[in-house]
């Protein structure tokens, strides 16, 4: 009887791309006051509450995701709008697009960066998003368009699903 012969670096490559491929699992915790009706969202799941700044228990549902996809969506969702910024630049185009609309742009571009770093933390270890080829809706993640921009929001993002009765 002869033994199979194992190529090591075969083995590795096969870990390395189920790995690239593979979710990692994670929580965001959507915040709700119900005095002041701000809703934010959070990293840490705090099982025995937490008051808002105003006083009031804040009302908390916990969303499972997927850290990878999650930081796919938003890189993506950087992209674009890094582009959205470059043709606000250029001469002639966007003409309509004034300076409110640029630091639009930038203020999203900055929430995105946190939400980035935030999944960072939520990881604990070294996150990188999924390749370019990654379908999220293909994978069963459904994806809202934000119109006019074009920007993705996974459920995840969408604190109105939580909490519908908020403004």
């Amino acid at each position: 009887m002869m033994a199979k012969v194992i190529n090591l670096a075969e083995r590795r490559e096969q870990k390395i791309q189920k790995q690239l491929h593979s979710p990692m699992q994670g929580w965001i915790v959507w915040l709700k006051c119900p005095k002041c009706e701000t809703r934010e969202y959070s990293e840490l799941r705090m099982p025995e509450g937490r008051i808002h700044k105003c006083g009031t228990m804040v009302e908390e549902h916990e969303v499972e995701i997927d850290i990878r996809a999650e930081l796919t969506v938003s890189l993506r969702n950087s992209e674009l709008i890094s582009e959205l910024l470059a043709k606000s630049n250029a001469k002639g185009i966007m003409k309509k697009f004034l300076k409110s609309g640029r630091a639009m742009l930038e203020h999203l571009e900055r929430s995105e960066e946190e939400y980035r770093k935030r999944l960072q933390l939520m990881s604990q270890q070294e996150c990188t998003p999924y390749p370019e080829e990654w379908d999220p809706e293909e994978k069963g993640l459904e994806i809202k368009k934000m119109d006019p921009l074009g920007l993705q929001l996974t459920a995840a993002r969408q604190p109105e699903l939580y909490f519908p009765d908020a403004s």
